[in-house]
């Protein structure tokens, strides 16, 4: 291979270090003028009276947006149509739309914004998932239940009856914040001809293109979406700029302006979705050497005001909630519950991060009563070629368990480890593995398919059109690189198209570690048609048959005589012989056998595994928690980019380290109270921890040269790996996600006062 399995530089690298790359907050346009929200200061409540006294004759005032204004449907529900574009009856949340002001400047849009006096008749909040769970009082939409999900198989009170012994233990997660460097932000742009064309900072163009069809009332194919460079998203991009942009779509239309609205970073912390907290129960029996036989899980997560993508995290979590290990017995519940908070909706691993927290955590629980190694107790019950999910998946090939665990323990020397100690610093180390269907699964089969055009220049360049968008993750690049090493191009001559609705069909939402595969198999697909037309005209050139013709880096060759030229000569000739230079190629996944009822079956296409190892260094006088490194161990089939998967790895380590440790999330009758860099904190480059990369590679059948998807899989298993070695080093349980310096003191506390066990309950012998 010319350009994949190698470590090459980012082809936008460039313009973002430099500050050229144009950011949606950058673009100006000739009359553009600016929108900023007016959203609810109360978390529920009904709309008695809105006054507009006080803006209308206000210096820059130039409208004022609300839901009777829309032209087309209130709605921006993405999966289930519980939102309204702009709320006109209820408040939900602390950030709930309710319309939105046209100005001259954004400053006088958004002074002007808070200018708009609501008045509500207040209802009693839930604001807890305990209350939504209760469902006392007034209900947030026709049931307190957002979504429900299940994965059953076998006979679970038969798994414990046969149980040597029974362990039980509950868990807990957090919220936790994007934090994207670029706020959210979007440009509506109403066209001569009666269409609007979007610019924004968002995942998924084809859920704008179809939020905003549906709130103007317009064909989808008069609404165009251009993804612009995008400073961050990590899944904060996927729901929540449908809102923005719909909103924005509305006030362009009707001012007949360029409209531009960007969030400052209070009111994006406040009124954007954020990562589902869970509560996690699990029962797990197993005989005396360690073999899981039965699992009881109930899952429940808080969705917050709306369900926007609750339901995707929700199969998840239900499907993923067992990992990567065998149990023959298994019932596994998931339940969103509405509550009066700013809703949850995609972050990075959707409910895989959470569900992995907790079988981890009772895997070393149980590995703690059986007096086993962690890692050995793993081993035992981790899922091989052949072997059978816990959703009743086999997986005949690509099942690489073993070999991240195993490499992970033998590099990291995890079997000459010592002791934590008694001292004031203890170490401690920890484990955790995880799987990850790759792509949307079952339940979002159906688009989970993708494009890509591919068009040849007469001087050999290559222009590549795809359907995903580069989050700043390194995707154009490894589009270049696939590209490239498909057709034949030189990489230097391959150029990258922005995200563009005009160019290709609807390809999804840019989720789930989709980009590799679906996109490298839709390059692929072109590439195909596109090169049948090179290697005729290459044959006539050449006076050789086309099967006998090699095109690769820029350069095409006769394998029998070498005669050789260059591909500028070719694509010259095939442009003045009137040949086919582009091609559209489109990939979607194989169609799966799976039972919804039962959550049994095909769930996804292709999983991606990991094992990572963590060392920790616990300060037991101030609580403070120190990773020292982490050794990632990923099968990702092929690595296209080396340099970009090691970029995925320390990312991913470094978020999942603050969720783990720092990220806390804190909110006050609704509304957040750590909504800046100060309160809310993030890892810096000084508490980063060593990573090392372990790179395994067990070529997957359906992805493009046996590539798989490491974006997601990267963030998994580290806060529970982590979880475990403060765990390990303190010797007593770390439940509970984050560990703060506070819940480290009280545990220690807690401990040498005698009254903290080992965290779960152990059900002696069975059977």
């Amino acid at each position: 291979m010319s350009y994949l399995g190698r470590s090459i530089k980012r082809v936008d690298g460039l313009g973002k270090v430099t500050g050229r790359t144009p950011y949606t907050p950058d673009l100006v346009l000739p009359g553009m003028v600016h929108a900023y929200p007016v959203f609810s200061n109360i978390p529920f409540g009904r709309i008695t009276a809105i006054d507009l006294a006080a803006i209308k004759e206000a210096p820059g005032f130039i409208a004022i947006i609300l839901a009777a204004d829309i032209p087309g449907e209130n709605q921006v529900g993405v999966i289930v149509h519980d939102q309204p574009l702009l709320a006109d009856e209820v408040v939900r949340y602390v950030g709930d739309t309710i319309g939105l002001v046209v100005a001259e400047t954004a400053t006088d849009a958004h002074a002007l914004a808070e200018l708009v006096q609501v008045k509500y008749e207040e209802y009693e909040p839930v604001l807890s998932m305990e209350a939504g769970r209760a469902g006392r009082g007034r209900l947030l939409h026709e049931s307190n239940i957002a979504c429900s999900h299940r994965s059953v198989r076998g006979d679970v009170e038969a798994g414990f009856s046969s149980s040597d012994l029974v362990v039980e233990g509950t868990f807990t997660t957090p919220h936790q914040e994007h934090f994207y460097l670029e706020p959210q932000s979007c440009l509506a742009i109403p066209e001569s001809e009666g269409g609007i064309t979007i610019h924004g900072s968002l995942q998924c163009p084809y859920y704008v293109q179809r939020a905003v069809g549906g709130a103007l009332g317009m064909s989808l194919a008069r609404v165009r979406v251009v993804a612009a460079p995008l400073g961050g998203a990590f899944g904060g991009k996927e729901d929540v700029p449908s809102e923005l942009c719909a909103r924005a779509a509305v006030a362009a239309m009707l001012v007949g302006r360029p409209v531009k609205m960007v969030y400052d970073r209070r009111d994006d912390v406040q009124m954007t979705s954020k990562r589902h907290p869970f509560e996690m129960h699990y029962k797990v029996g197993v005989n005396r050497d360690g073999r899981l036989l039965a699992a009881d899980v109930l899952l429940e997560s808080n969705a917050g005001a709306y369900a926007t993508l609750s339901s995707v995290v929700s199969y998840r979590a239900a499907i993923q909630a067992l990992g990567p290990y065998r149990v023959e017995n298994v019932r596994a519940i998931s339940r969103a519950y509405y509550t009066n908070l700013p809703p949850s909706g995609a972050f990075r691993g959707f409910g895989a991060p959470q569900v992995c927290f907790g079988h981890e955590r009772i895997m070393d629980h149980i590995a703690a009563e059986l007096g086993i190694d962690p890692v050995e107790l793993r081993l035992m019950n981790l899922i091989r070629p052949g072997d059978i999910t816990s959703s009743g998946q086999r997986l005949d090939h690509c099942a690489g368990a073993e070999k991240t665990l195993t490499k992970a323990r033998s590099t990291s020397g995890w079997l000459k480890r010592l002791p934590a100690g008694a001292g004031r610093y203890r170490e401690g180390w920890g484990v955790a593995t995880c799987l990850y269907g790759n792509g949307l699964g079952a339940a979002g089969w159906r688009m989970d398919g993708a494009g890509a055009r591919l068009q040849l220049l007469r001087d050999g360049s290559l222009e590549v059109a795809y359907g995903l968008t580069d989050m700043g993750q390194g995707a154009i690049t490894v589009v270049a690189q696939m590209s490239a090493e498909a057709v034949g191009v030189e990489l230097s001559q391959v150029r990258v198209l922005p995200t563009d609705t005009a160019n290709v069909p609807d390809s999804g939402p840019s989720v789930a570690s989709r980009n590799v595969v679906l996109t490298g198999n839709a390059i692929l697909d072109a590439a195909e048609d596109l090169r049948n037309e090179m290697t005729s005209t290459a044959g006539q050139l050449l006076k050789c048959p086309p099967e006998q013709v090699e095109i690769e880096a820029g350069r095409v060759r006769d394998l029998q005589s070498g005669r050789e030229i260059p591909l500028a000569e070719l694509a010259e000739q095939m442009f003045v012989t009137n040949r086919s230079m582009g091609a559209l190629g489109w990939w979607h996944a194989p169609p799966l056998d799976f039972d919804a009822d039962r959550g049994q079956g095909e769930a996804y296409f292709a999983y991606s595994f990991a094992a990572q190892i963590a060392r920790v260094k616990v300060d037991t006088l101030t609580g403070l928690v120190e990773v020292l490194k982490v050794w990632a161990a990923h099968d990702l089939g092929k690595a296209i980019n080396v340099a970009g998967v090691e970029g995925q790895v320390e990312g991913a380590v470094s978020q999942a380290m603050g969720w783990a440790l720092t990220e806390d999330l804190r909110m006050t009758d609704g509304r957040v109270d750590t909504v800046n860099f100060s309160t809310y904190l993030l890892p810096t480059f000084t508490d980063m921890a060593a990573v090392e990369t372990i790179i395994i590679e067990e070529p997957e059948p359906l992805g493009p040269w046996g590539a798989r998807g490491v974006g997601e899989p990267a963030i998994i298993p580290v806060a529970a790996a982590i979880a475990n070695a403060v765990s390990d080093a303190l010797g007593v349980p770390v439940d509970d996600l984050p560990i703060t310096p506070e819940k480290v003191l009280a545990l220690l506390d807690k401990a040498d006062n005698g009254g903290l066990g080992t965290g779960t309950t152990a059900i002696g012998s069975h059977g």
